[in-house]
């Protein structure tokens, strides 16, 4: 009896580099909609959106982890919406939407720490598809507790205009 597991991931460009996430924790993938600016937020939290009748965060993450500082947004722009584990949902936007793959998770290399744009504490591992390294993000860590709780110093101001929308 084998003991591999399996999981599936969505893959997206973020710049030239190929990213993927848990499909388990995409919900839906749409373009770049209307966005209510956040006060005090970072400079890579766009705002918040009505998504479905829940108020979430947008976080462009070619701005998170300085691949693009100067992105475009338009109807070409893509928005994944995901689930956290706390059962919180987070835009994320990138380049493009790439491919779905099947991962081997025994397999995963880990992930390194070199100084890199994205620190390792965001990332599951990596994992080969023929000569190209895939980054596997973990979705969990992309917003910690501390930036939550800046995101949220105004909640009743964006949800008011957000749900109203």
């Amino acid at each position: 009896m084998s003991t591999t597991q399996i999981n599936q991931l969505l893959t997206f460009k973020l710049g030239n580099e190929t990213y993927g996430i848990e499909i388990n924790k995409v919900r839906e993938i749409l373009t770049y909609p209307v966005v209510t600016p956040i006060p005090d937020a970072s400079c890579w939290v766009k705002g918040v959106i009505n998504l479905r009748g829940e108020v979430a965060p947008i976080i462009d993450l070619r701005v998170r982890f300085n691949i693009n500082t100067q992105p475009v947004y338009n109807e070409r722009t893509i928005v994944i919406a995901v689930r956290t584990q706390d059962a919180r949902m987070i835009g994320l936007v990138v380049d493009e939407v790439s491919d779905m793959e099947n991962v081997d998770l025994d397999k995963l290399y880990p992930a390194p720490d070199m100084g890199a744009s994205i620190a390792p504490k965001y990332l599951k591992g990596l994992f080969k598809k023929e000569e190209k390294m895939i980054v596997i993000l973990d979705i969990d860590k992309i917003l910690d507790k501390e930036e939550m709780q800046r995101l949220s110093r105004h909640p009743q101001e964006a949800a008011s205009h957000v749900l109203a929308a």
